[in-house]
């Protein structure tokens, strides 16, 4: 049984994407737990509780089990208060994905941002984004990868696995470069692989060398996919994360959701 967390904004009314996510847990036979974070803030002896009047999280606990009821799945509800993405962001890693809301177009939307990169790079937890601007339900039936040969978007294959056997279509985007013989480790096998889990993935070649994060969007929606799998390229800084180019622009400019690992 997969194991999904739903991060649940406190947006009224809700977004049209959380139906889809239900049907998504539903066809997947998936244990899904919708978690609220509530802000907070530290009392007199330093203690962390929510802030006055904030009982929302508590209340709607009974809708969220009705709707996992009425989908036919098995579901929980938690809150957690916290003034710090990371906190929550350790609740992911029990987990076999999560979805939650990518801010793209209000003018906050880099705060979102940093909560996304905070839970990728620091438990390593594979995201559903499903970008605050995309008004349709979540939907796996055309599942698109952008494969560059890294570990990255191997481990999100590997996640992206339950929904990539279940999918009428997967195209692969083959943009893996020529390495050195003898030197650069070999190619990962992804077409066996794929072969192995009977998985018929149609293969594109990807020859991009600038604006990948454009290009790889527009052919995405040229293909009619319904989610993109990539890997959250870039590497571990002092103070943060450092995001790939193509990584950073697709996760401010994206139009459908996105399955991302690192």
């Amino acid at each position: 049984m997969l194991d999904i967390i739903v991060k649940v904004g406190h947006a009224t009314p809700l977004p049209a994407w959380l139906d889809g996510a239900l049907v998504l847990a539903q066809r997947q036979r998936a244990f899904l737990t919708g978690l609220q974070v509530t802000m907070a803030c530290p009392d007199t002896s330093g203690a962390i509780g929510p802030l006055a009047g904030d009982n929302d999280g508590f209340d709607r606990r009974r809708w969220w089990l009705e709707l996992c009821r009425k989908a036919g799945i098995n579901g929980d509800w938690e809150v957690i208060h916290t003034i710090a993405p990371e906190v929550f962001a350790k609740r992911f890693c029990l987990a076999d994905f999560v979805i939650c809301e990518l801010r793209i177009s209000a003018a906050d939307a880099p705060a979102g941002f940093q909560e996304v990169t905070h839970a990728l790079f620091a438990h390593a937890v594979p995201m559903l984004l499903v970008p605050d601007i995309f008004h349709d339900s979540v939907r796996t039936d055309r599942i698109v990868i952008a494969w560059n040969g890294s570990a990255e978007i191997a481990h999100a294959i590997r996640a992206a696995l339950p929904l990539l056997v279940q999918a009428f279509e997967v195209h692969v985007l083959d943009g893996e470069r020529s390495g050195l013989p003898g030197i650069s480790p070999p190619s990962l096998p992804l077409r066996t692989w794929l072969q192995r889990h009977d998985i018929a993935a149609q293969w594109h070649p990807f020859p991009a060398e600038h604006d990948e994060g454009p290009v790889l969007l527009a052919t995405a929606k040229a293909l009619c996919a319904d989610l993109l799998v990539m890997g959250a390229w870039g590497h571990m800084r002092v103070g943060g994360p450092a995001l790939g180019g193509a990584t950073r622009w697709l996760l401010e400019h994206a139009t459908l959701p996105l399955f991302v690992s690192r």
